[in-house]
């Protein structure tokens, strides 16, 4: 399975996600997913859905499946900054891009200075330049 490969890689171990089959009082059938170790840092949960979602892509390229190449994520903040460089050197050999909002104080230097920035946002420097024209 990529995704226990991916986590192996990433964090040195593997990582296992159980499902099982319920229904619902509507009689409506559904999965019920559970992690293998549901008390871990909120850090570690983020870095174990960046492993889902990369997963999910080279499973995409491999089966034929049409995908986006990148991937959108928030909270990384709360990842360990030896995952942070992990992860940008895994997605560096792929070919997938990943977007990421971050405080620039927030990103180990190894991964800002081999990252490509396409917008770098300040207090003076808004996303929006919303001005109030009195």
């Amino acid at each position: 399975m990529k995704k226990t490969r991916i986590s192996q890689e990433l964090y040195g171990e593997k990582y296992a996600l159980t499902h099982k089959k319920e229904i619902n009082k509507k009689g409506q059938q559904y999965y019920k997913f559970n992690a293998f170790n549901a008390n871990m840092s909120s850090g570690k949960k983020q870095g174990e859905i960046l492993c889902f979602d990369l997963a999910y892509l080279l499973f995409a390229e491999d089966e034929h499946i049409p995908y986006l190449h990148f991937l959108l994520n928030d909270k990384k903040e709360l990842m360990h900054d030896n995952q942070l460089v992990k992860v940008a050197d895994f997605v560096q050999n792929k070919r997938i891009q990943l977007v990421i909002s971050i405080l620039k104080d927030k990103l180990p230097s190894s991964v800002l200075n081999k990252s490509h920035v396409a917008v770098e946002l300040s207090q003076n420097d808004k996303l929006f330049k919303i001005e109030n024209s009195q």
